[in-house]
């Protein structure tokens, strides 16, 4: 605790944080959400991500810092920025006037694993590239599961107590396989939508590059964190995304940047903990997927099976 805290760069995540949390007490925007994502996304998840992972061996890491890092790193970042600015009206202008919400869904997928995983693909492996270069897993498969099953449990516990939308599912008339079949079916589709794409872009590439930049598997989580943060925020501002987070249509910027950091900021802590601690992307793909279809089978199931 004592190194993280002399940590530097998680003094910068601190001091953004609190910038953030500033700004939305300043603009009156109720914290309870934001409360509860510091003490179960930010505390709770990230504790039990080190927990199951504990006595771990060290995982391979990442390929000493290079030249082009910062370069390349920043044109990326500047591509999924214009990316995410310009993918509502992509899905426009590519899909009918009144589109069925699967073949929506459908194309957005598309559009992110082109956006997030194809394209930084192809430049990092004509910049030299390669996947050992992320660092590989030393831990057996056997003690990969065991962290698997328990990150799921606690995130499962955190749903079932809190969670509007998985609670949806047990009061709106599902049947059985629409359950079951939903679930299986929603966790293959999440663990493609936002397992693959966020974990290939935020974990394996920006993490380990900033890991390796600043020679410290601290900075990588917390720095990244705030970046997988900010990247929400094109959605909130551009396509309405606030409604559902409780900020209003039309949010202002500040306070969408504030709220996004506060947040979805935290909550790529654990995920960034389980990344710098097992360097497995399987285990992370697949948790995310499974943590995120928890709150999205209901819709799933609504929009393919109804």
């Amino acid at each position: 605790m004592h190194r993280l805290l002399r940590n530097r760069h998680f003094q910068v995540f601190l001091a953004v944080y609190a910038l953030a949390l500033g700004a939305l007490v300043v603009g009156g925007r109720p914290l309870a959400d934001v409360v509860g994502a510091l003490l179960i996304l930010g505390l709770f998840l990230p504790l039990v991500a080190l927990a199951s992972t504990a006595k771990m061996p060290v995982p391979g890491q990442p390929s000493p810092r290079r030249a082009d890092d910062g370069p390349l790193l920043l044109a990326l970042l500047a591509w999924i920025v214009v990316f995410l600015i310009c993918k509502g009206a992509l899905l426009g202008a590519l899909l009918p006037s009144d589109p069925d919400p699967r073949l929506e869904e459908s194309l957005n997928t598309l559009l992110k694993l082109l956006a997030f995983v194809a394209v930084p693909a192809v430049v990092l492996y004509a910049r030299g590239f390669r996947w050992a270069q992320a660092g590989r897993p030393t831990a057996t498969a056997g003690r990969l599961w065991i962290a698997f099953v328990v990150m799921a449990a606690a995130g499962f516990a955190v749903q079932a107590l809190m969670g509007s939308q998985f609670k949806r599912l047990l009061t709106s008339g599902y049947t059985d396989v629409e359950l079951w079949l939903g679930g299986v079916f929603c966790f293959a589709w999440m663990t493609i939508e936002a397992g693959i794409v966020e974990e290939f872009f935020f974990r394996w590439y920006l993490q380990s590059r900033l890991a390796a930049w600043t020679r410290s598997e601290i900075a990588g989580v917390f720095l990244g964190a705030i970046v997988f943060g900010l990247a929400h925020a094109p959605g909130i501002v551009l396509r309405g995304a606030g409604a559902v987070e409780g900020l209003g249509d039309q949010p202002g910027v500040g306070t969408t940047l504030a709220y996004v950091v506060a947040t979805q900021g935290v909550a790529g802590i654990a995920f960034g903990v389980l990344w710098a601690r097992t360097r497995s992307f399987l285990l992370v793909i697949a948790l995310h997927g499974f943590i995120d279809a928890l709150s999205n089978t209901a819709s799933f199931v609504d929009t393919w099976f109804r």
